[in-house]
């Protein structure tokens, strides 16, 4: 039986003509018509299009509609084909760079293993994966430019390298993307579906040849584009639209190349904006030269000497709206090109008016208190027991240990040159009393624990032996339960929310090391280095 031709719509427009809000109401509408209606949106639109379905229809539930990002319907896929994985994250990705850099530093010729060629190497695999580009592509290269021609032997080292270890039972997670493409013809869940796709600007050669496929299965396809025209006379460099028109093009023809039935629906009216300044200056940023006549109303320039009088200014603009028109804080959004320059400026003006505030910004997990912890644990060994590294650990605050103590045996320390081996002595450098007793005890407390730890952490351990150590001692010093009651203390859901986080992303980094190196012996130094790369590579949000 022949498979009936699939049929392609495609919706294009400027932006806030209502694309989106098209193909929603068009879902609506076909509901009863399709067992299976799947929206495909880019990775950080997934909860954002479940809501705007919603809203726009009205529904409470959609049993037969299923918003999907392309890599949940790779793990839907290979699920259902029964292929199994095992996905390599960023942070194992980052962690199996870095010790490759260094296994092959003798051979490399341009790349080191610093922090910053770690995220050039990565980003160059991620690259050549999504283009298709393989290593025997990459050997068959011959370049003029000797600089460009050694950085692309380094890097057709690595590659190489590094598909070998991917070949020990890890993927890559742009490789899912290919074994996606190749099992798609395997599965069942798209056939005869209908299918949408939204919020996308563009395709990855790698996701081209995904949506090829799913043409192939599917029953019917709509895709929205942000667009003017479908042909244009501008020049590349002056055309805002020309990625997004190459993008449509390239959909276009790999539908015709199949046969499939091509609808082109235009929405020419804009509903977004709400007053015609807006409109207008839509309009100039897209290409329209007409200078605006009329009188200025909606639009707001405010030239500030730093960033904390623009962010201030804003907190009063926000209070003035609030306060005398009636509008909700959650109504309101602030939109920054750097958010890391405004966050703590923002934190600091929108506490002191009483405005509360949401930063959607990622956070320097090495100034998190558990990783602090860990870190400072192993810079006492690294640093032979230093006065800067023994204090730094001590005043994190998760031994027990309180303040005044603490500070009476800093004062102490420096006062007899307490460093190195001294630690490992008992402190009678003064006549007996009350003071040196109580010293020598929280002596004994800190440093009995930290012999023990380094004795098991030995040389000649595997990566699986080493990281339980870390685990055991943690447990056995009551570091968890003391950073659980910090967080009962602090009383703030956002600090408790990073507490509990950092908890579980230290624990995966270590479930990492495991997979990657587990078998593997290695020194103390060697650990060290592998697990500031795996934390460098992980973030808060």
């Amino acid at each position: 039986m022949s498979k009936v031709q699939t049929k392609l719509n495609v919706i294009y427009g400027r932006s806030g003509t209502g694309k989106s809000e098209y193909l929603y109401r068009d879902i609506d509408q076909k509901i009863s018509r399709f067992k299976n209606i799947f929206v495909i949106v880019p990775e950080q639109s997934n909860l954002i299009s479940e809501k705007k379905f919603f809203e726009i229809t009205g529904r409470k539930a959609m049993l037969n509609v299923e918003v999907l990002t392309l890599s949940r319907m790779a793990y839907r896929v290979l699920e259902e084909v029964e292929i199994a994985t095992n996905p390599l994250t960023k942070v194992g990705k980052s962690m199996l760079i870095f010790e490759l850099l260094n296994q092959n530093k003798k051979a490399l010729k341009f790349l080191g293993k610093s922090e910053k060629n770690i995220q050039i190497v990565d980003k160059m695999l991620t690259e050549f994966k999504k283009h298709n580009v393989s290593v025997e592509e990459l050997k068959k290269l011959k370049l003029e430019d000797q600089y460009v021609s050694l950085k692309l032997q380094d890097m057709t080292l690595l590659y190489e390298k590094y598909e070998e270890k991917l070949a020990q039972n890890l993927v890559d997670e742009n490789d899912e993307m290919t074994l996606l493409k190749n099992n798609l013809k395997f599965s069942k869940m798209f056939e005869n579906s209908c299918i949408y796709m939204d919020e996308f600007f563009g395709f990855t050669p790698q996701e081209y040849d995904i949506f090829e496929e799913l043409l192939k299965v599917c029953k019917e396809m709509n895709v929205s584009v942000c667009l003017d025209c479908l042909e244009s006379t501008k020049r590349k460099e002056n055309d805002i639209f020309y990625f997004n028109r190459k993008y449509a093009k390239k959909l276009l023809e790999m539908a015709s190349n199949q046969g499939c039935k091509i609808k082109l629906i235009t929405r020419d009216k804009t509903y977004r904006f709400k007053n015609i300044e807006l409109l207008s200056l839509e309009k100039s940023l897209c290409g329209n030269s007409q200078k605006w006549e009329g009188k200025i109303e909606n639009i707001e320039l405010f030239l500030a000497n730093n960033p904390y009088s623009e962010v201030d200014y804003v907190a009063k603009k926000i209070y003035y709206l609030v306060k005398n028109f009636g509008y909700k804080y959650h109504e309101i959004a602030i939109i920054a090109n750097d958010i890391e320059n405004y966050a703590e400026d923002s934190k600091a003006i929108f506490q002191k008016y009483q405005i509360p505030i949401f930063i959607d910004e990622k956070k320097d997990l090495n100034q998190n208190i558990l990783i602090r912890y860990l870190i400072s644990l192993l810079d006492i060994f690294d640093y032979n027991w230093s006065f800067d590294a023994v204090f730094n650990y001590l005043k994190i605050g998760l031994l027990g240990l309180d303040f005044n103590s603490i500070c009476c045996l800093e004062n102490y320390c420096k006062k007899w040159g307490i460093r190195g081996a001294k630690w490992q002595r008992e402190f009678a450098y003064e006549p007996l009393n009350e003071n040196q007793e109580n010293l020598e005890k929280i002596r004994r407390k800190i440093v009995e624990p930290l012999l023990t730890f380094k004795n098991n952490f030995s040389q000649n351990k595997t990566v699986a032996d080493l990281t339980q150590i870390i685990y055991n001692f943690l447990l056995e010093n009551n570091i968890i339960h003391n950073l659980n009651e910090r967080m009962i203390q602090a009383n703030d859901v956002e600090i408790s929310n990073e507490y509990n986080t950092s908890y579980k992303i230290l624990f995966h980094i270590l479930e990492e090391l495991i997979d990657l190196f587990g078998k593997e012996k290695i020194t103390f130094e060697k650990y060290k280095e592998l697990l500031k790369v795996g934390i460098q590579a992980s973030e808060l949000r």
